[in-house]
């Protein structure tokens, strides 16, 4: 928890694995630009992942929208913001809408930040980029690519990016699709993307049918959340950080 007690706190949700390690820089920029505007912040770990207990394998999402609704809980307690605003990234913020339906006093508005509604794409976009990290990392001057992904593929799909993910977490991946994904709760919610792209659009203009007060910001710099050539590095986009700054500021 960081700031004093005020009218308004932010709570920000990590995403998973190499995108939680790339985001970290840029969460504590903007925690910082937050409490500077008088707003208290919490970051936190889910279980498994960070500095808190577990080991990779213990994690699945279930068990980590628990720890968000628990996150937000003490938040409230700490802070007695009378508006609390969530901030998700990636599978964080696909865990925020989950947590917002299970908490006793919902976030006053979300922001959701590329959203991950596909399990398996995402499962699958994982892979490839462990894939292409193999071959980019490998020292020898003709790699034994037939022998290299033999030996890797048969256990592809429970690697994340140098993260182990265990067998009720992928299970639970792999269900994760647009109808699944329900409402969020709150009064508001921002999504950030870049363009109008499916399937994530089919969700925002079903949550519109719904009646929920959804702005849609449209994030024109374009990077990938885990490229394989900068595994292990900060992501500090200068833009989304005044973006963001700005939505919790104006929310």
């Amino acid at each position: 928890m960081e700031g004093s007690r005020g009218a308004k706190a932010a709570l920000l949700c990590n995403p998973f694995g190499q995108e939680a390690v790339r985001t970290h820089r840029m969460y504590r920029v903007l925690a910082d630009r937050l409490v500077r505007a008088g707003i208290g912040v919490m970051r936190f770990d889910y279980y498994g992942t960070g500095d808190s207990a577990g080991d990779d394998t213990d994690g699945d999402l279930a068990g980590w929208t628990s720890d968000l609704v628990a996150a937000h809980e003490e938040l409230v307690r700490r802070s007695r913001a009378s508006e609390v605003v969530w901030i998700g990234a990636r599978l964080g913020a696909t865990l925020s809408i989950g947590a917002s339906n299970a908490v006793l006093r919902p976030p006053h508005c979300m922001i959701l930040w590329e959203p991950i509604v596909d399990g398996a794409g995402y499962l699958r976009a994982m892979a490839e980029r462990h894939i292409q990290e193999l071959k980019r990392g490998h020292n020898a001057p003709v790699p034994p690519w037939p022998e290299v992904l033999a030996s890797v593929l048969p256990g592809l799909d429970r690697e994340g990016m140098g993260f182990e993910l265990g067998d009720l977490l992928r299970a639970q991946l792999g269900h994760l699709s647009p109808m699944v994904i329900s409402t969020p709760r709150c009064l508001c919610c921002t999504v950030i993307e870049r363009g109008n792209r499916p399937p994530i659009a089919e969700v925002v203009q079903r949550w519109k049918q719904t009646g929920l007060n959804v702005d849609e910001v449209a994030y024109a710099h374009d990077f990938e959340w885990m490229a394989a050539e900068a595994l292990n590095t900060a992501l500090v986009p200068s833009e989304a950080v005044r973006i963001l700054t700005r939505l919790v500021i104006d929310s």
